[in-house]
């Protein structure tokens, strides 16, 4: 609160009990028929109203004083977001141009991948296990050098989880071990 609408406020209510008391001493001189005594206490109320009225202009300077301040701090307030929405949309702005033309900067993360001989190997030819290239030829799995179903048993291993094991997707989630639906004993 504005130090002038403190001061006006206090002097406005201090003034308004103090016209109490002349009046009650006008009343007490009317009674008593003494008019000299009356106009003097009614002298003094008026003073009294006069000053707490001087104190209620000074409160509504105070309060139009901290307004202003409100208003200009709020305007303040509001040109630092607008500069600082600026400055975002700018370093998105570069972010997005570096993106596109190629040139991310060093100190942003950056995804890698690295692949082993087997896996060039393979994006290298154009040819995935059980893919189907563009022009709609099956390339077999032995050509693109997946293992066969029937090999994985005779190595000693097996080809799917063992039956009452738990097996993670891709979500993280686990599912019970079985084989995948869709796919066939290669001795069946």
């Amino acid at each position: 609160m504005h130090v002038l609408t403190m001061e006006g406020l206090m002097g406005a209510g201090v003034n308004a009990k103090l016209v109490d008391t002349p009046m009650r001493a006008a009343g007490a001189a009317e009674r008593r028929g003494d008019t000299a005594a009356m106009e003097r206490a009614l002298g003094y109320a008026g003073a009294v109203a006069d000053q707490a009225e001087d104190y209620q202009k000074k409160a509504a300077k105070g309060m139009e004083k901290e307004a202003e301040e409100a208003k200009k701090a709020e305007e303040k307030r509001q040109e630092e977001l607008a500069e600082k929405r600026a400055e975002e949309k700018k370093a998105l702005e570069e972010r997005i141009c570096a993106a596109d033309s190629g040139e991310l900067a060093a100190a942003e993360p950056v995804d890698s991948l690295s692949l082993s001989e087997e896996g060039r190997r393979l994006s290298e030819g154009g040819a995935f296990p059980g893919a189907v290239p563009p022009n709609g030829e099956r390339v077999p799995l032995e050509s693109a050098g997946a293992v066969s179903p029937e090999a994985v048993p005779a190595a000693g291993g097996t080809a799917f989880p063992e039956p009452g094991s738990s097996v993670y997707t891709a979500a993280g989630e686990t599912v019970p071990a079985g084989r995948p639906e869709g796919v066939f004993s290669a001795t069946a």
